[in-house]
């Protein structure tokens, strides 16, 4: 079962990670854990890595200073990777400083219990999407009338979204 307008995250954090870390470090955290596992595709796969920048993070209430002390800190306890678009691994502050874009990936202790697995074809549901920023929905006002094949489209979504979670179900 999904639950709609909500964000999986994983149970280990809870479990073994949240009492060694700073309050910085969870907000990072569950900052990365939005990003990654909050946005499903159509097949509800959700994305391995994404870009975030540094004022998405300053989003959060922390400063320019703190959003680096925390990445660093849970780079330390192997909670999150950090890498360039290409995938090199950028595990200093200087790295991370020079790349153009530094995208962030969580590092899953037991893949069959991370909210990434997927228990009916009994793999992990990850795939290369579109970062956060890219997804842009069309905005509407009251007034404007949708056209119809976008209407139609998001009719489909809704009942393929509805059947998946019948299927689940069962």
């Amino acid at each position: 079962m999904r639950l709609n307008k909500t964000t999986p995250v994983p149970n280990a954090f809870f479990d073994k990670h949240i009492s060694d870390l700073s309050g910085s470090a969870v907000r990072v955290y569950l900052k990365i854990v939005r990003n990654l596992l909050g946005w499903r595709d159509e097949n509800g796969n959700v994305k391995q890595r994404d870009w975030i920048s540094h004022s998405q993070f300053e989003k959060t209430g922390l400063s320019n200073r703190s959003v680096t002390n925390a990445i660093q800190e849970l780079l330390d306890l192997k909670l999150i990777e950090t890498s360039d678009y290409t995938g090199v691994n950028l595990s200093s502050p200087q790295q991370r400083k020079q790349a153009k874009r530094v995208y962030y990936a969580l590092v899953q202790d037991n893949h069959e219990n991370s909210a990434l697995y997927n228990e009916k074809t009994k793999e992990n549901t990850t795939q290369n999407m579109r970062t956060t920023k890219e997804i842009s929905l069309p905005k509407y006002s009251a007034n404007e009338r949708i056209p119809d094949h976008i209407r139609i489209e998001q009719i489909k979504q809704e009942q393929q979204r509805k059947q998946m979670q019948r299927d689940s179900w069962l």
